[in-house]
């Protein structure tokens, strides 16, 4: 499988696209004006603790507080690192009070409904390990399978961990030489000192320290040998890789190109298409079938329909070749959209268990290089496949969009008819209540349209029943379900 990474950088966003043959399985986003955080670490004062949960909520001077658990450490790195449990074993009354000042560390994305996930137990990741200056604890990446490089790494780990703190080793320690390890645990230390620094003189709700940019974490984090190439379309950017990554390996540096063409780069690779069609929530597939994504508070949901498609000799190929093709699509699309929490699929029904079999292995194969954590069950009674996928950042939707004005996210708003009966309710009132001739009506056009449909049948019918004239105005930029009555008084 080719591995290529993708990079867009314009005035006011950096893009990037992971492609898989060819087809992009993985967008990131970095908008100056809507700029993540997570990995970002902050002086916050704690304004909430919840013993019945063991966690608490800490002001950070954010729109909400964050959330802080006392449990231990999620990584953000997916599988790469061990995940550490326990870390602080004190009941959460008893290490924090509501007023104190605490240092934090963003876990994930603040959500529309939901503050930010935090916690005190910093971590600094560099290209071979990550540096926890407060917990004591080596761990290796699970994807480290050797035991003897294990053991390797965990010798080298007991010996250069600081005083106090730990060190996780990731998958790209694997063969490196002590000394190589060492200067990059140096690095992440002198960061670590800094992040002190500026926390004792910092006042709270104070940001003290920020993760890299999107270019150089892409950098870090995913450009490996099993990356074929690494294209940037920023000379500055290139340069800068160049320049400040001494890390990288000939091979990985050979990986690195400059995109000169004349064409957009994310329109010459396809990628532009690719997040349109992520963005609908109807997404065709090459047969003729369709997928339909929904997502609500609780999960996230999606529908195979056969659609246009008829192939096959009989009804169960036919199915099974549908849902075959749509559980590569789901895969990608899943990580395209970077949907998390909860999901779950409704397959086309199949009777024979070796076609579910089929479907369910392809579905899963699809998820080999997500470092979110997928856990996958099998097809359950009612032929559903659910699913959890770990969050570590916001959705390309979250990302992307923002609610309607109009309907409030809510994907729909109340229908031109029930529109004018609540109109026509209010007239009847407004007429019952304040004694005058006419009553003017305010609202959306498409309202005033239905009320005047019929030549004015409608609006005649509502003038004899309230013994007014009623003066209907189409309003121009007005809701769609807002509208005014205005009755006018008798003179005198």
């Amino acid at each position: 499988m080719s591995r290529k990474i993708i990079v867009n950088t314009g005035p006011y966003e950096t893009r990037a696209a992971i492609l898989e043959d060819d087809r992009p399985v993985e967008l990131f986003f970095e908008i100056k004006d809507s700029e993540k955080i997570v990995g970002h670490i902050y002086k916050g004062k704690v304004s909430n603790i919840l013993p019945g949960t063991q966690a608490a909520f800490v002001d950070i001077g954010l729109p909400k507080d964050a959330y802080l658990t006392l449990t231990g450490v999620e990584n953000t790195e997916g599988d790469d690192e061990e995940e550490l449990k326990d870390i602080f074993r004190s009941p959460i009354q008893d290490m924090l009070k509501v007023g104190q000042e605490v240092i934090l560390q963003i876990l994930k994305e603040p959500t529309p409904t939901k503050g930010p996930r935090s916690t005190m137990a910093l971590s600094f990741p560099g290209r071979y390990l990550v540096l926890m200056p407060n917990v004591e604890h080596i761990g290796v990446s699970r994807r480290i399978s050797q035991e003897k490089e294990r053991e390797r790494l965990k010798a080298i780990g007991r010996k250069l961990a600081p005083k106090g703190g730990g060190i996780i080793f990731r998958t790209a320690a694997e063969g490196i030489e002590e000394q190589d390890l060492a200067d990059d645990l140096n690095l992440l230390v002198k960061m670590w000192q800094k992040v002190e620094a500026k926390a004792r003189k910092a006042p709270p709700r104070s940001l003290i320290h920020r993760d890299l940019s999107l270019t150089m974490k892409l950098v870090r984090d995913h450009l490996n040998d099993d990356v074929d190439r690494m294209i940037v379309d920023s000379r500055e950017e290139y340069q800068e890789i160049l320049e400040t990554c001494d890390f990288l390996s000939p091979l990985q540096r050979a990986a690195l190109e400059l995109y000169e063409g004349k064409e957009p780069i994310f329109e010459a690779y396809g990628i532009e298409k690719e997040i349109e069609m992520a963005l609908e929530s109807k997404v065709w597939l090459d047969s003729g079938a369709y997928l339909i994504f929904d997502k609500t508070e609780a999960m996230v949901t999606i529908d195979v329909n056969s659609g246009r498609f008829s192939g096959g000799a009989d009804l169960e190929e036919t199915v099974s070749k549908v849902n075959l093709e749509a559980a590569k699509v789901i895969a990608r699309q899943i990580r395209l959209r970077n949907l998390a929490g909860i999901i779950i699929i409704d397959f086309i029904d199949m009777h024979e268990a070796k076609n579910r079999q089929k479907v369910l292995k392809a579905f899963r194969e699809g998820f080999k290089g997500d470092r979110n954590r997928p856990h996958i069950l099998d097809f359950s009674e009612l032929g559903l496949v659910q699913m959890t996928r770990k969050r570590t950042s916001a959705s390309l939707d979250e990302i992307l969009k923002e609610k309607c004005p109009c309907c409030e996210g809510r994907g729909k708003t109340l229908a031109i008819a029930t529109l004018a009966n609540r109109i026509r309710r209010q007239v009847l009132q407004e007429a019952a209540r304040i004694e005058g001739k006419t009553i003017t009506v305010r609202a959306h056009e498409r309202v005033v349209e239905f009320l005047r449909a019929h030549h004015d049948q409608r609006l005649k019918e509502l003038e004899r029943r309230s013994n007014r004239t009623i003066h209907l105005h189409a309003e121009k930029g007005l809701a769609l379900d807002f509208w005014k009555v205005e009755a006018k008084l008798n003179e005198g």
